[in-house]
């Protein structure tokens, strides 16, 4: 078993993640699609309130969140909460364009007008032209079938960010429960709830601690919620619980990739050929 020296999410690596695009590559596909929705409106002679686009992050658009985890330097100060960066401003920012949206607007977005200002809104809206433009090439089907039966959708359309996110989520999520079922993570979770009644806290797993109702909904951590967390991730790091579950989940990780090739080969290879479509977008811009 490993043992990280670590408790962030951000450092976990599964067999998954190769099926999935880079924080630049989906800021890529992001890029485009409000590039091209934006175009497509001031074509229609509606130029205001334009789709921003935030800055780029590098975070994953998905995150290793199954083992809850958080660095112990962020518990002792947010507990099981995220911090929010001070300078960022893409929260307001979005905000403010939801709020100046007008009808008229969401109608040729969607396409639900056929016309606007003498010009012909495309089929979709601008929206679905952006999307369409995107995934040339390499349609998706509204739902996607894995081989024991499971569906997942894709929405109306397919997408044009987030579809090889959706396959790896749902492929994971098979995989995780039989990491659940396993005896070794078992173990694992019950010498970690042993160490929380040492220590005064008494929860059978860590995610019955990490969505307790004490703090759930809270939206900033008090002084109990920041103790338990802290004393969540020491208990973590005691039994290497991280390690265990990582090296736990990279074996079924594997069999479910086996499993389901085909599917997780196909969203790889439509999400390649959106991000070729979406730099020619940009690069034509």
């Amino acid at each position: 078993m490993p043992t990280p020296g670590h408790l962030d999410p951000a450092q976990i690596t599964t067999p998954l993640d190769a099926y999935l695009p880079t924080p630049e590559e989906n800021y890529t596909l992001k890029k485009a699609r409000v590039l091209l929705v934006n175009a497509c409106m001031r074509e229609l002679g509606y130029a205001q309130n334009p789709q921003p686009l935030g800055r780029f992050t590098g975070k994953a658009y998905l995150e290793h969140s199954e083992f809850h985890v958080v660095p112990i330097v962020q518990a002792e100060r947010y507990g099981y909460k995220q911090p929010v960066d001070p300078k960022s401003t893409d929260s307001a920012t979005e905000a403010r364009y939801s709020e100046n949206a007008t009808e008229t607007q969401g109608q040729l977005l969607s396409g639900k007008v056929a016309t606007y200002n003498g010009h012909k809104v495309p089929k979709d809206g601008c929206e679905g032209e952006a999307l369409r433009t995107i995934t040339a090439g390499a349609k998706t089907a509204q739902e996607v079938k894995f081989p024991d039966g499971s569906v997942a959708g894709a929405g109306r359309g397919g997408f044009g960010e987030g579809y090889a996110e959706m396959v790896v989520s749902s492929a994971g999520g098979k995989a995780m429960a039989r990491t659940r079922d396993d005896s070794r993570f078992r173990d694992a979770a019950a010498r970690w709830s042993d160490c929380m009644k040492k220590q005064g806290y008494d929860y059978d797993s860590p995610s019955s601690a990490w969505n307790d109702k004490s703090w759930s909904h809270a939206a900033r951590a008090d002084d109990k919620e920041i103790a338990v967390a802290v004393a969540d991730m020491g208990c973590k790091k005691k039994v290497n619980y991280l390690g265990i579950g990582i090296a736990v989940e990279t074996v079924y990780e594997k069999q479910v990739i086996e499993e389901n090739a085909e599917i997780l080969k196909d969203a790889k290879d439509k999400t390649a050929r959106w991000i070729e479509n979406a730099n020619r977008a940009i690069e034509a811009r």
